[in-house]
């Protein structure tokens, strides 16, 4: 990477959530690894394989609502990159819905590319968040 693109793995992760908070995630595949893997907390197997299965999900996750990431903190270590950020999930009308979510991406490197990014959150993600994310109706069990 050269001139204005990040140089530092830390930098590349900055990067990477400005793209995203852009819905620019052509931009963001261009940071990863062609055999990138994303593990996704809304579903039961979780994870994406691959730029085109990542492009897929984030299209179908973002149709109908916005995620707009605040970093709080990057910490690099060793050869992984911590990112403590907050997201605010945001239906079509541009309403916030449910709480801003608190969660710890790690990030794993090829050379200077993303190779997986493990999500944790130290909480469930609330029902509202959920159903606008994946287009699902809201339940009302308990």
């Amino acid at each position: 990477m050269k001139g204005t693109e990040p140089v530092t793995r830390s930098e590349i992760v900055r990067c990477a959530y400005r793209r995203f908070n852009d819905k620019d995630f052509d931009g963001v595949l261009e940071l990863c690894d062609p055999d990138i893997e994303l593990r996704d907390l809304l579903t039961a197997d979780g994870r994406a394989y691959g730029r085109e299965a990542v492009r897929q999900r984030f299209i179908e996750r973002f149709l109908d609502a916005t995620v707009h990431v605040t970093v709080a903190d990057v910490v690099e270590m060793g050869y992984k990159v911590i990112a403590v950020a907050c997201s605010q999930v945001y239906d079509s009308a541009g309403d916030p819905v449910g709480p801003t979510v608190v969660a710890t991406d790690h990030f794993s490197f090829r050379g200077d590319r993303i190779l997986r990014v493990e999500t944790t959150e130290s909480r469930e993600l609330p029902n509202e968040i959920r159903a606008v994310l994946l287009g699902t109706p809201v339940s009302t069990d308990t």
